[in-house]
């Protein structure tokens, strides 16, 4: 038994010998022991056979950083290519495959796990017995030629992989790059590029380990930008100077840094700061050991790496081809040492309506409709409509979901489309389908469409619409090759008839609610990785082992900077963190005597935010239809506590409980404050919008009137328009009388009052018929009028301005006390005034205006008498500022003396009589 044995031993020795004079016979010896321990030891315990693991995609920068400090050699090589599995998994398939180990590299081949396979063929046949089940005419040379599909062969395929393990990463899960995926999706025949199961296995023969090619051919995929062929070449070169490990029908990306592009950077900077990357496809590989191209292997499935090493390989560069490009859906950061950070290139804020169109559009990206548009009379179109305000994000949303499908995205103006002829305008379309089939696959930014095929005098040009829809019809009949995809992007939300019957399906941004800013605020601080307040706020990687919690405190920041901002769009937002890294630079600037070496821009405080805040409402002022907050506190007003009250009460309840009111079947809409004028109506508004730090928007009455037929209605439509685009919001309509004044009273032949009065309840009506009582979706009107009595009597009913309050004048000494002292609150006052002497000196019942005026009146003769000291010497003007004036008793007696009261005793009484009435 020793004798034969001994002599299988020696017959292994002289066989390992002749084939592989180089290797140790006793180290084959100790692996197979070691094989055959942990298989036994596995078989014990029950365990699997196979451990299956699930490919994820992630950025090429968390891959470098996961293996950066797991090689011995350079990391570039095999970066583009190698799997990061755990280190415990990868140490035991390693001792499994001693032989195929190399500087920290594990060489093993790949094939999709069983269960993955059976799911894939059963999905496929499904679809093949429809298809036949629905047209059973076809002859079965049609059907093939039709139906062929090569990937019951290509599941089978085999694939050699380097794998590397990582520490940071949990069982059973693998990351590859999104080129790799892309890759390995591709090799098996699957259409989709999700994640996919696979299994590890042997290398089945060592003529299947990475071999240095002899000739290799690579072509660039095709993209929106006409490419010389010297720039092309160069940035090929410069990216093969570090040998590279590609497979054949691979396709890679370069990164177009200056060190690729050289001379031509500035050229194409375009191009480097839309894409930022190229691709290409390696479409021939050939080695030493391989004879025209055909390997001495037998097993053709087996999908071998070779390197590619400049001076050594000869790199041709083959024609451009149409092809879809790897996933491109994670934001690569800069600048920074932590590369384990994963955001996703699309926002947060704007990731339900990218959804959305991702939904509507993977039917004719992945050709599950392009099959069956062959049996339609007419072919299925896909083209969408995108709307939404400027800056909402409209564009970007497009441009990212080209980069998520691997497709082109290519922008037309249609200012540029329309010409003074029809002629002409269809000469443009004809070369932008041509441009499109250039760049397919592709997405068609249709921007600014609103102004397609409309003429001098906002009509339809029928004929344009018609080419257009012929030409797009033409085009999915007889080019079916890759997909085309055209999205018209436009402000409006209606459509002429003509041009709305175009769309497959229209999508609109929405406003931003409170939750959508806050995940808006939230990307943007992880994409510039701020110091929020002195944390870091960066979201934990769920898939690694090692996870930075999220400070708690940086959350309630953004929460808080998310509340004050009601109408802020997309593009408002990125503003306002820029605004808010400027104002940490001013910050920074101002605490020290000089500049610091190195500020600080990640570090942000919340003031930075509120200042950028306040910066950016400056800016929206100068613009019509934007509301301002403008700054009146309740220490501006004295008196009126019961007033002060009442508003809280039926303003502050829905802002603040939401939930409380949702199922309410009568919801309050509104006030009316009456009473004589000067009493403070405008002011107490103004306060309650600030206190409750929501937008205002203020409208004089007659300023809504105009002369023309249909425009005060339209002035009308406007204002609440800008409310609901800015909820929540509170209107105040000063002198509402004259807006709203008695149907049938005004005397006017052509109802222009009336209809006005009409609009204005038809709006009052519509704001409480959204469905959702949130606090983004809260719209609140406050009028105010001096003569109740003229009002249309139907503004007043329940559910309108049902809430009828009588701002009167002060009355007591301790009422117009404290309203002098508010009035005097930014007044310098000798220490001898007692306002409350004044305040008994006034007449009983005083309005806010008369109160006004004495201080005003006081504050004169201050100025006066600073100017008599300039005069006479005593004072040098050089020593005056504005806290120079100080009021006395003197002056104020002044104002006492000047005193006069606005309201009249009976126009009072009249006034209290009407408040009995209501």
């Amino acid at each position: 038994m020793i004798n034969k044995l001994q002599f299988k031993l020696w017959v292994l020795r002289f066989c390992l010998k002749i084939v592989y004079p180089k290797f140790n016979f006793y180290t084959f010896l100790v692996f197979l022991t070691i094989k055959h321990r942990i298989w036994y030891e596995r078989r014990l315990r029950g365990a699997k056979i196979m451990d299956h693991f699930t490919i994820k995609s992630v950025p090429a920068h968390i891959v470098q950083s996961l293996v950066k400090n797991n090689l011995d050699n350079n990391p570039a090589i095999v970066l583009n290519k190698c799997i990061v599995i755990s280190k415990e998994q990868y140490i035991q398939l390693a001792s499994e495959n001693l032989f195929y180990v190399d500087r920290g590299v594990l060489w093993l081949s790949l094939k999709l796990s069983t269960n993955y396979k059976n799911k894939h063929k059963r999905k496929k046949q499904h679809n093949t017995k429809e298809h036949l089940h629905k047209f059973a005419f076809m002859t079965s040379e049609i059907h093939k030629k039709l139906w062929a599909d090569r990937t019951a062969d290509d599941i089978e395929n085999i694939r050699i992989v380097p794998v590397v393990g990582s520490k940071l990463l949990k069982p059973d899960i693998g990351f590859v790059t999104e080129n790799e995926l892309h890759n390995m999706s591709s090799c098996f025949g699957l259409n989709d590029f999700n994640d996919i199961e696979i299994t590890f296995h042997p290398v089945p023969s060592l003529l299947c380990s990475p071999k240095i090619a002899i000739t290799a051919e690579v072509s660039l995929l095709l993209n929106d930008y006409d490419l010389d062929n010297d720039f092309t070449k160069e940035v090929l070169t410069n990216h093969f100077e570090i040998p590279r490990l590609v497979s054949i029908n691979d396709v890679f990306s370069i990164e177009l840094t200056p060190t690729m592009t050289t001379k031509y950077h500035c050229k194409y900077l375009d191009l480097v700061e839309s894409t930022g990357k190229l691709y290409f496809k390696c479409t021939k590989l050939t080695s030493d050991l391989e004879i025209d191209g055909n390997p001495t292997t037998s097993n053709n499935k087996v999908i071998k790496p070779y390197f590619i090493i400049r001076r050594v390989t000869q790199l041709t560069l083959g024609e451009n081809i149409h092809a879809t490009k790897p996933q491109d859906k994670y934001f690569k950061p800069q600048g920074f040492d932590d590369n384990l950070h994963m955001l996703e290139l699309c926002p947060t804020g704007l990731k339900h309506i990218f959804n959305q169109i991702q939904e509507t559009i993977s039917p004719f990206l992945n050709e599950d409709l392009s099959d069956l548009s062959l049996f339609l009379s007419s072919p299925i179109i896909p083209m969408l409509a995108l709307t939404g305000c400027l800056g909402s994000g409209r564009h970007l949303v497009v441009k990212t979901l080209a980069k998520y499908n691997g497709i082109n995205c290519l922008s037309i103006d249609c200012n540029a489309l329309q010409s003074s002829t029809a002629k002409q305008t269809e000469s443009k379309i004809n070369a932008t389908i041509q441009k499109a089939k250039a760049a397919a696959p592709v997405i068609v930014l249709l921007d600014n469409f609103e102004v397609f095929a409309i003429d001098a005098e906002n009509n339809e040009d029928c004929r344009v619409i018609e080419y257009f829809m012929n030409t797009i019809t033409d085009l999915y009949q007889n080019y079916t090759k890759h997909p085309i995809i055209f999205i018209a992007v436009t402000k409006d939300i209606e459509f002429k008839p003509n041009i709305s019957r175009l769309f497959l399906e229209k999508f609109h941004i929405p406003k931003l609610n409170l939750r959508q800013r806050y995940e808006m605020l939230d990307w943007f601080s992880n994409v510039m990785r701020l110091n929020i307040d002195g944390a870091e706020h960066v979201k934990a990687n769920e898939l690694l082992v090692k996870q930075t919690p999220v400070n708690v405190n940086s959350q309630n920041v953004l929460q808080r900077v998310a509340a004050k901002t009601e109408t802020f769009l997309y593009g408002d937002l990125d503003t306002l963190v820029h605004f808010a890294t400027r104002e940490s630079y001013l910050r920074q600037h101002n605490n020290y005597n000089q500049l610091p070496p190195d500020p600080d821009l990640r570090l942000i405080k919340e003031e930075d935010f509120n200042s950028a805040l306040e910066s950016i409402r400056k800016l929206q002022s100068q613009h019509l239809d934007a509301p301002k907050i403008p700054k009146v506190y309740w220490d501006d007003i004295g008196g009126l506590e019961k007033l002060k009250k009442e508003l809280l009460k039926t303003i502050q309840l829905p802002i603040k409980y939401p939930h409380l009111f949702k199922n309410a079947s009568l919801k309050r809409s509104g006030i009316l404050l009456y009473g004589p004028p000067g009493c403070g109506k405008t002011l107490v508004a103004k306060a309650v919008s600030t206190e409750l730090n929501v937008s205002f928007l203020s409208v004089k009455g007659p300023e809504l009137l105009n002369m023309y037929i249909g425009q005060s209605e339209e002035n009308v439509r406007k204002v609440f328009e800008s409310a609901r685009a800015s909820s929540p919001c509170i209107i105040f309509v000063d002198e509402l009388d004259a807006l709203a004044p008695r149907r049938g009273a005004a005397g006017d032949s052509a109802g222009a009052s009336d209809r006005v009065v009409s609009q204005l309840l038809a709006e009052l009506d519509g704001v409480n018929t959204s469905g959702d009582e949130d606090t983004s979706s809260f719209v609140f009107i406050m009028g105010a009028t001096n003569r109740p009595d003229l009002l249309e009597q139907s503004l007043l009913r329940p559910g309108r301005l049902d809430k009828l309050v009588y701002v009167g004048p002060y009355c007591g000494t301790r009422e117009k006390t404290s309203v002098l002292e508010a009035l005097c609150r930014k007044y310098k006052l000798r220490p001898e005034v007692n306002l409350e002497a004044v305040a008994e000196a006034l007449p009983d019942k005083c309005t806010g205006a008369d109160l006004l005026q004495v201080v005003s009146t006081a504050r004169s003769a201050a100025v006066r008498a600073l100017v008599a000291k300039l005069h006479n010497g005593t004072l040098k003007e050089s020593e005056l500022s504005p806290d120079s004036i100080v009021i006395g008793v003197t002056e104020l007696w002044e104002g006492v003396v000047s005193f006069r009261p606005s309201v009249t005793d009976d126009e009072l009484s009249h006034y209290e009589a009407m408040e009995s009435q209501m």
